[in-house]
């Protein structure tokens, strides 16, 4: 079984916010969440001619600085990733994910967009099927696709969760 997740936010973002998205989550994953944590971005992942966060080098400070996995932190801030004018959020497999509620307005939007990259954490790529793994590159493409994820994944999902239990020994 995947261990449980650790869920940060910065200070801009609303707890009850927070809450919610822990809670799709759960739902979405069975995955238990026993941590829930406030983080300060760290300065050096912001790029002032852009006036955003470099996403890999924030996901990057949090996985090899602060030595922290299976963690999603939730971020008010805008982010992007070299070659993109803006990403809503990244993750890697079995370290961790971040996700932006700066272009997402609705609570539906940031719920799918933080279950998304949770989905990274837990081994699943983008998905050409109707699913929550589908890659958005814009807005508009992250509204079309639904919040759950298809049978493709879901299997997929069960299968890295088997093999993740093997492995970890």
């Amino acid at each position: 079984m995947f261990p449980s997740l650790l869920v940060l936010y910065d200070s801009n973002v609303f707890v009850d916010e927070v809450h919610e998205v822990i809670n799709a989550l759960k739902h979405s994953f069975s995955v238990e969440i026993n941590n829930i944590e406030e983080y300060n971005i760290s300065l050096s992942a912001y790029n002032s001619s852009r006036d955003q966060y470099d996403g890999q080098k924030l996901l990057n400070i949090l996985i090899d600085e602060q030595k922290l996995n299976f963690f999603l932190y939730i971020l008010q801030n805008d982010l992007f990733v070299p070659n993109r004018n803006f990403v809503f959020g990244l993750g890697s497999k079995y370290y961790g994910a971040i996700v932006s509620f700066h272009r997402l307005d609705s609570i539906e939007m940031k719920i799918k967009e933080s279950i998304h990259e949770t989905a990274h954490i837990f081994g699943l790529g983008h998905c050409s099927d109707f699913c929550v793994m589908q890659y958005s590159n814009s807005l508009a493409e992250a509204l079309q696709k639904p919040s759950t994820l298809c049978n493709a994944c879901q299997a997929q999902l069960k299968e890295n969760n088997k093999n993740f239990e093997r492995n970890k020994d």
